[in-house]
């Protein structure tokens, strides 16, 4: 049987390691947008709503779909980035991270998608309140470019989206 000293000190422990873990779930999260290096790629809306995760507008990005066979769902895939331009584009998907420049690290969903898959990065929606998500979709119907900061492991957080 514990004493109370030992209980107190492991009901201690129990909360610092849930707060280390929330902490660290948080920290994750603002990662990219604290140290991430900030870019321009286009993107199109698709659609402004979704009756359980609420109003926004779903990004649909080129370098998105993928036609490789190499790639299964589940993998992690990276794709270098170059500038051209205002913007940035996306090279050839790859299995490995590259060592040096500016990459995307995203998965290859398990969805497939038009005969190809579908490539994620956790910047595919931009949430906002019902009548902003609808005005974005009007505004930026055509064409648009979303601003991203991407951090030097690869991962991505969306800003904003404007259109062109």
């Amino acid at each position: 049987m514990m004493n109370k000293a030992t209980l107190k000190y492991a009901l201690l422990a129990a909360l610092v390691l849930q707060l280390a873990i929330m902490a660290g779930v948080f920290v994750n999260g603002f990662y990219p947008l604290w140290l991430g290096e900030e870019i321009r790629v286009k993107t199109q809306p698709v659609d402004p709503r979704d009756l359980f995760r609420g109003n926004y507008a779903r990004l649909n990005y080129a370098f998105s779909n993928l036609e490789n066979p190499d790639f299964k769902p589940g993998d992690v895939i990276y794709l270098p980035l170059s500038r051209e331009g205002d913007l940035w584009t996306a090279g050839e998907p790859n299995h490995h991270q590259p060592e040096e420049g500016l990459f995307l690290r995203g998965r290859v969903s398990s969805r497939p998608w038009r005969g190809g898959s579908r490539l994620t990065f956790g910047i595919e929606a931009l949430f906002a309140p019902k009548e902003k998500a609808l005005a974005l979709e009007r505004q930026l119907r055509d064409e648009a470019v979303a601003v991203i900061r991407v951090a030097p492991n690869g991962r991505a957080a969306l800003v904003t989206v404007n259109s062109e």
